[in-house]
């Protein structure tokens, strides 16, 4: 007679793949990235390149990724640096 154990939970991977995310406005752009990488993936740093006169990022939906680090399909880890360069869009 065999015993079934009680389900064990996954394990949370510990690396993930950079998803591509130049191009995209910058809120599609973070909700991949967090759908990609999940709690436990690292901060997506976010550089603003535009003038000073066109104020901080605080819609992103109007915002343009124009370069990522690492590159899309780049292995990360938790502790891996990566970011996004956003400017207005079509300013890239």
């Amino acid at each position: 007679m065999s015993v079934v154990g009680a389900p064990t939970a996954a394990a949370a991977p510990t690396t993930w793949q950079m998803p591509s995310l130049e191009g995209m406005n910058l809120a599609d752009a973070q909700a991949l990235y967090e759908e990609t990488v999940g709690p436990d993936g690292p901060w997506l740093d976010l550089i603003n390149k535009a003038p000073a006169a066109s104020g901080a990022i605080i819609a992103p939906v109007m915002w343009e990724v124009c370069q990522q680090a690492p590159k899309a399909g780049a292995k990360i880890a938790a502790k891996s640096y990566t970011a996004v360069a956003v400017n207005r869009p079509g300013k890239c």
